[in-house]
């Protein structure tokens, strides 16, 4: 299974997941509604146990709905006509609020209208209970032409999820399960894409070894012949064409190397006085096997002063090497502009090519260790996937940084910029 397959099901199973953990949360929002309503509901009878047992009303003709407010979430008003012994109404209102199973905390007001304040004020815990009183707290007063008795509930919202205790700990449990499975499959996408990784990396190596080694071998079992002596022409053809193929696994290993010692050490850089136009002339001379074999044409124009700049000469000149080498690698018949200039302290390095140019979905995966633009069979396209791994590297340590124009089937642009200074 492919990592694009892999990403598919890592997609479906984030959605289903967050569909889950969305209907969690829509369930245990119904039922902290379902309970809130109960709870109203459960102290409504309360207080009609407290009508029936108290008689508070002269009359009985009028509904229990009229007689009930609740100015807040958290407090019952109803209405009485006849004051109730003090001492009895805090027993008598806890008695009904535990016989219909409202078992929370309660201040209980009486309020008289004539000399618009509290008789009676009075904190009604439950037997198991372990909130603290709130005594020193006072209700507050609703001006009304009649009097009433107040029940506030300060720790409504604690009871209700208390109730709620079984399913909000099912639903934590799932979710914690859901993460785990999550985070599971995410590690389990991760690894089998670092062993894809490598196991491309592995196929990669073997084949772009694999061809240098066998030419290699052509030439040497061909130049150790006898009659090889007196064709002089052929014998320096072989010797060109091994000297090539030197280069380029030369090319590859160095590469290797500094990646693998940059990404366990660090980029070790150390900085000095460096012309990167005499750079840029090594390099092509470097290349010049590869610019033969393949009847490159390479137009350098260098700025006029030869100016110099602090940096770390190999790993720059190896950044410069790989840039010239790909321009020349992905074109068919090759025509390459190499530029530098400086400008407000800055350096640039220009290397433009007539290749076959870069999609713009590539572009910001071009710098990733490893990765090589997709072409149907991964050895169609060459080399490792770390040259312009290293190229950025080297950049970002040098403080710069390097910019892509690219049109697809007309050719690229490289463009580096480094501090004078």
């Amino acid at each position: 299974m492919r990592s694009a397959t892999f990403k598919w099901i890592i997609l479906i199973s984030t959605i289903t997941i967050g569909l889950l953990v969305a209907a969690q949360l829509f369930w245990l929002n119904k039922i902290y509604n379902y309970e809130q309503k109960e709870f109203n509901n459960s102290v409504i009878k309360s207080i009609q146990g407290v009508y029936e047992d108290l008689e508070l009303m002269d009359s009985t003709t009028t509904h229990l709905q009229k007689l009930i407010e609740q100015p807040t979430t958290n407090s019952f008003l109803f209405r009485i006509s006849n004051m109730p012994f003090k001492d009895s109404l805090p027993d008598n209102v806890l008695n009904n609020l535990e016989a219909f199973n409202v078992f929370a905390d309660c201040k209980l007001g009486l309020y008289d209208n004539r000399s618009h304040r509290y008789l009676l004020q009075s904190y009604l815990p439950t037997a198991a209970s372990k909130n603290p009183e709130i005594n020193a707290v006072g209700l507050p007063v609703y001006q009304k032409e009649y009097p009433y008795i107040l029940l506030y509930f300060p720790y409504r919202n604690q009871y209700i999820l208390g109730e709620m205790t079984w399913w909000i700990t099912s639903s934590s449990i799932l979710l914690l399960l859901l993460i785990a499975l999550g985070v599971s499959v995410f590690y389990l996408y991760r690894q089998k894409f670092l062993n894809e990784i490598q196991n491309d990396f592995i196929r990669n190596v073997t084949h772009e070894f694999q061809t240098p080694l066998t030419t290699l071998t052509v030439g040497l079992d061909a130049i150790s012949k006898s009659t090889m002596i007196v064709q002089p022409e052929k014998l320096a053809k072989y010797t060109r064409l091994m000297q090539g193929q030197t280069n380029y696994l030369k090319q590859h290993i160095d590469n290797l190397m500094k990646v693998m010692q940059a990404d366990a050490n660090g980029l070790l850089i150390q900085k000095e006085t460096v012309a990167p136009n005499e750079l840029i002339k090594e390099a092509i001379k470097q290349l010049y096997i590869a610019i033969e074999e393949k009847n490159a044409r390479i137009d350098f124009m260098p700025e006029e002063t030869n100016t110099t700049i602090l940096a770390d000469k190999s790993s720059l000149y190896v950044a410069i090497l790989n840039i010239i080498s790909n321009a020349i690698k992905y074109s068919v018949n090759p025509f390459i502009i190499i530029e530098t200039k400086v400008t407000n302290d800055k350096y640039y390095i220009s290397v433009k090519d007539n290749g076959i140019g870069i999609d713009d979905q590539y572009k910001k995966n071009l710098f990733k260790k490893f990765y090589r633009i997709p072409s149907g069979d991964v050895h169609d396209t060459k080399g490792l996937g770390l040259g312009l791994y290293f190229v950025k590297k080297v950049i970002d340590e040098h403080k710069g940084s390097i910019h892509i124009k690219s049109i697809k089937g007309i050719g690229t642009e490289f463009i580096i910029e480094l501090p004078v200074h």
